[in-house]
């Protein structure tokens, strides 16, 4: 990206001195949780492209990963670390709600985001957790979410809340997708610390794994719709690793699923990257 292109994505439309501040210790945690989350959808992302390559192995979701870690060298270790990093990263999600970290304001659509946030928070509170029990070696379920999804076809109201569930997946997807396309995390960035070799990388990175997860968001939403519409199979499809399956039965489904997790590892470095290079407006 040439010096041009960098002051183009240079802080638009973000105005750095209506920010509240933030004590050091949320942006510690809020690094340290980027990073981590990271690892998460490398390993997520590595998975998918192994099975590609023929490599072996199976495609998951983020509680695969974890339970990858787990079985690596020093695994528990390990996993103590991306539990702390999760667990810092969900602090950070609810100090963005509550304080308006990011400026999005009490209108409808800030309150929206802010919503967001909280809710984001609470996903990586349960992977944090999810971590740290076997990182103590207390084991813990990785099945839950489908058997709670089928439950709701049983009734018309359920069928009703999993279609919104189902349309509001879509919308994020399309929305990581926009985001993707118009670069505007780029103003998360402190451009005057990174040399151009990283802004570009952060800006390709940043590009190709916001729009690959707006896809896999988007594929778990059609699918909670058809299932809420048909009445049937609404446990088949209800997170990251079901999506990244549902890619792999389709014809070319290895190439698919190979440029998903490709995308998806790409989206791991452009959240390493903001652990290093995110602006936060620390209180002196």
């Amino acid at each position: 990206m040439s010096t041009t292109s960098a002051s183009r994505f240079s802080w638009h439309g973000f105005q750095e001195a209506r920010l509240p501040k933030v004590p050091s210790w949320v942006e510690t945690l809020g690094r340290a949780g980027h990073i981590a989350k990271g690892v998460v959808y490398f390993i997520v992302g590595f998975l998918a492209f192994r099975v590609t390559i023929g490599a072996g192995g199976e495609v998951g979701g983020a509680r695969n990963a974890i339970q990858e870690i787990g079985q690596q060298p020093y695994g528990k270790a390990m996993l103590g670390l991306v539990a702390i990093g999760l667990l810092g990263y969900t602090a950070w999600r609810w100090v963005q709600a509550a304080k308006d970290t990011e400026g999005a304001g009490t209108d409808t659509k800030g309150l929206v985001k802010r919503t967001g946030y909280a809710i984001s928070g609470l996903t990586y509170l349960l992977l944090g957790g999810y971590a740290g029990s076997l990182a103590l070696g207390l084991g813990g379920s990785s099945s839950g979410g489908n058997s709670q999804a089928s439950f709701l076809l049983d009734s018309t109201a359920g069928r009703v809340v999993l279609g919104i569930a189902g349309a509001i997946t879509i919308g994020v997807g399309i929305y990581f997708m926009i985001k993707g396309y118009q670069a505007k995390f780029m103003s998360k960035y402190h451009l005057a610390e990174m040399s151009n070799t990283f802004r570009q990388a952060a800006l390709h990175a940043g590009r190709i794994g916001l729009i690959t997860r707006g896809i896999a968001f988007a594929i778990i939403g059609y699918f909670l719709a058809q299932s809420a519409w048909q009445g049937t199979g609404g446990g088949e499809i209800a997170g990251m690793g079901d999506a990244l399956s549902a890619i792999a039965s389709q014809t070319y489904g290895r190439i698919l699923l190979g440029v998903v997790g490709f995308g998806l590892m790409a989206y791991a470095v452009h959240m390493a990257l903001l652990g290093c290079y995110r602006r936060f407006n620390v209180a002196s």
